[in-house]
């Protein structure tokens, strides 16, 4: 049963693939961005299908499994809450002045906002070094997923090279086109098992009352806030405030046909964060009396572990195909931005741009493999770096909308002494030494406030780019619409 559904799941992807791989012009813009023609249901859908990650399906339920009911705080109400505004305070103008300027990267945009290519290609850098662990961790998830619910039938290794293959067939073959309606199929996948999963588990173990019970008895501790209060008050640097700064979500903003459609799936997206958060946590929190005593990374596969235990065959069968679609979905955002970012903005025009893409795809899907079969970390150790490594990019794009005073010097500066930072203290928690932890706060938020106070004393005594290129990123959010729910032009 296992085996014809992931077959069955694998074929839809690839003909969609396929389909999307047949429209549009050929030219750069249709293949990265799909020519900007995403309209509400498949923008809504690919950047929250792109968004949701091995992190969110076996990341945060193994966290839940060790820390409890705190972590729907920590990550799920943060991100409902902030990721919106985020999005409404920085979203909207990197549509609005990448539909009016033609941009098709981050690196085009802020290589012109400061008229400094050196600027662009920092940002390009980081957006590397931050997108390839997460490229990593949904390899590692999909392997994790598919060994625990075939029982090892398909090992780790075999597993995560069909992960990675299949990911890179379908999205060589479509572009952002491909992966947008892929996208649009695989959150649907997930949501709706995610909600019928918990309630399966619940059922087959008594229902929700009596594993409630359990954990008041056996493991009290998760039930109460584990996370310390500078920790949770610093949630929201890590989570909803480092989406924006995600290149794979980055393009899927540019690639949104009107403002309409923008605007329509910052409403929908809060109601559908919590329609996430809430299971994974749940079941999280009940895997840790339901199968206890996991120790580390091993509680990653907690959710596939109790899918496989409590659920009928043709149900486990349907959640290896949903846990595989969030970590796809991620997957192939993450495989196209990249590419773009190569093959646009260290490439450029040197051929045939959908040629240039798919090399560039197949060849970091197998760097990412190779990384991946050492599992080097549990995946929310990786994750919670990557994180905070895109929070510290939000500055460059805080100063390139709203500061027109900062220049390309405070920028660079700014964001070598940031991530230069993280990367030492990232360091130090991996050697066992003492970090930024022991402030009390995420780690991220030191870096972020040496950043800002580089940024800012350096911007202030170094030259500011010319008027031309200020003007040009002037009025953020452009004309208002001209009726409740009209469409604003850039």
């Amino acid at each position: 049963m296992i085996a014809v559904t992931l077959g069955l799941y694998l074929t839809i992807l690839v003909t969609i693939g396929i389909a999307s791989g047949r429209k549009g012009s050929g030219s750069a813009e249709d293949y990265f961005l799909a020519g900007r023609s995403l309209g509400s249901l498949v923008l809504f859908m690919a950047l929250f299908g792109t968004n949701v990650t091995a992190f969110a399906l076996l990341g945060l339920p193994g966290k839940a499994y060790h820390s409890g009911v705190g972590v729907f705080g920590f990550f799920g109400a943060n991100a409902a809450v902030f990721g919106p505004l985020v999005f409404i305070i920085f979203g909207y103008p990197i549509w609005r002045f990448g539909k009016l300027h033609g941009f098709l990267t981050p690196t085009q945009m802020f290589s012109a906002r400061w008229a400094s290519a050196a600027t662009g290609k920092v940002v390009l850098v980081l957006m590397l070094l931050y997108t390839i662990p997460y490229i990593v961790i949904g390899i590692m998830g999909g392997g994790i997923a598919i060994d625990k619910l075939t029982d090892g039938a398909l090992d780790y290794s075999t597993a995560t090279a069909v992960v990675a293959a299949a990911t890179v067939f379908y999205t060589t073959l479509g572009g952002m086109r491909g992966t947008a309606w892929t996208n649009v199929f695989q959150a649907s996948v997930f949501l709706i098992f995610l909600v019928v999963a918990a309630i399966g588990i619940a059922l087959h173990h008594g229902g929700s009352t009596a594993i409630g019970e359990r954990i008041a008895s056996e493991k009290p501790l998760l039930l109460v806030e584990n996370f310390p209060p500078g920790m949770w008050a610093t949630a929201f640097l890590v989570g909803p405030v480092s989406v924006i700064a995600f290149p794979h979500m980055f393009l899927r903003i540019l690639a949104a046909r009107d403002s309409r459609a923008f605007d329509r799936t910052v409403s929908i997206y809060p109601i559908a964060l919590l329609l996430l958060f809430i299971p994974v946590t749940l079941i999280g929190l009940w895997g840790a009396v339901l199968i206890p005593d996991l120790v580390g990374k091993a509680s990653d596969g907690i959710l596939p572990q109790l899918v496989a235990t409590s659920l009928p065959e043709w149900l486990s069968a349907v959640g290896l195909a949903a846990i595989l679609a969030a970590v796809m979905s991620s997957l192939d955002g993450q495989m196209l931005a990249l590419s773009t970012l190569f093959t646009v903005d260290l490439l450029g025009d040197r051929g045939d741009p959908r040629r240039q893409g798919r090399i560039t795809i197949v060849a970091l899907a197998l760097v990412a493999w190779l990384i991946a079969l050492e599992r080097p970390e549990a995946i929310f150790g990786i994750s919670q770096f990557a994180f905070s490594g895109y929070t510290l990019i939000v500055p460059v794009l805080a100063a390139a909308f709203f500061w027109p005073g900062s220049s390309a010097a405070g920028v660079i500066v700014g964001s070598l002494a940031g991530h230069g930072l993280l990367a030492i203290d990232a360091l130090l928690a991996f050697q066992g030494s003492l970090s930024l932890k022991a402030l009390g706060v995420m780690p991220v938020l030191p870096c972020l406030i040496v950043e800002v106070a580089v940024m800012v004393g350096v911007s202030n005594f170094t030259g500011k780019p010319p008027e031309a290129a200020r003007a040009a990123f002037s009025d953020p959010f452009g004309p208002p619409p001209w009726r409740l729910g009209g469409v604003r032009t850039p």
